[in-house]
């Protein structure tokens, strides 16, 4: 018998417009359920496809900065780990937050229209507890990240600050002439390549000497900054 899916009502054969909304019919009831779970499954694909575009976004940041960090002037040696700013780390923790806040707020969305029976998923209540499970991770990741992110927002500027004291410190007492001198007299005459090496050394050594830095990482982005300074093309 036709039936109307909108407002759930059957019809006698040869009525194929709905008397109430004035909508189509469909042939039968059957039908109509058939239509329904193919949309339900076409929309919780549709989900599942926006899920991995986001985490593919977030995997895709994280990689375009990983190649940025390990990205140096070739006559600067490379080093053992990459630091990362807290300007940096900041900008990745909220693009990270942005993306987990969208995914949980589309997974909860999608819950919540399930469990009040707007739509019903073709995995049964299993489906349904891990629909909501992931979206409720999901904003529980975005809240923690979030909240992390505003930490490192604070100390964005005394980390700036720091860094332009000890590098102005440095240039202040230092030049490129006094270094090379002071490794003439230590090694004697040295292949370009190896000037370079024991150049950043010894700005290394006259770093930890004179301050107390104990991130191995952020002396090399310090020294980094001090060589292509003092040793500009």
């Amino acid at each position: 018998m036709p039936y109307c899916p909108k407002c759930d009502m059957e019809f006698i054969d040869g009525i194929t417009v709905c008397s109430d909304c004035h909508g189509p019919l469909v042939e039968s009831r059957e039908a109509a359920e058939a239509m329904k779970k193919k949309e339900q499954e076409e929309a919780f694909m549709r989900l599942q496809e926006e899920y991995e575009q986001q985490k593919q976004s977030v995997e895709e940041l994280k990689q375009i900065y990983e190649e940025e960090a390990k990205a140096r002037p070739s006559r600067v040696p490379e080093f053992t780990h990459a630091y990362v700013s807290k300007s940096q780390k900041y900008d990745d923790m909220k693009s990270s937050a942005s993306a987990f806040l969208l995914v949980g707020v589309i997974f909860t969305a999608f819950s919540v229209l399930c469990w009040i029976g707007m739509i019903h998923l073709p995995f049964g209540l299993v489906g349904q507890v891990s629909l909501t499970a992931l979206g409720l991770i999901s904003l529980a990741i975005a809240a923690k990240t979030s909240m992390d992110a505003k930490t490192v927002r604070g100390q964005i500027s005394d980390e700036e600050a720091k860094t332009q004291q000890v590098i102005s410190w440095f240039t202040g007492k230092y030049t490129g002439e006094q270094l090379d001198g002071q490794l003439l007299a230590d090694y004697g005459e040295l292949e370009p390549e190896e000037q370079s090496l024991r150049r950043f050394d010894l700005i290394q050594d006259i770093l930890i000497t004179n301050h107390d830095l104990n991130d191995p990482a952020y002396v090399d982005k310090l020294a980094e900054d001090i060589y292509g300074f003092l040793y500009q093309d």
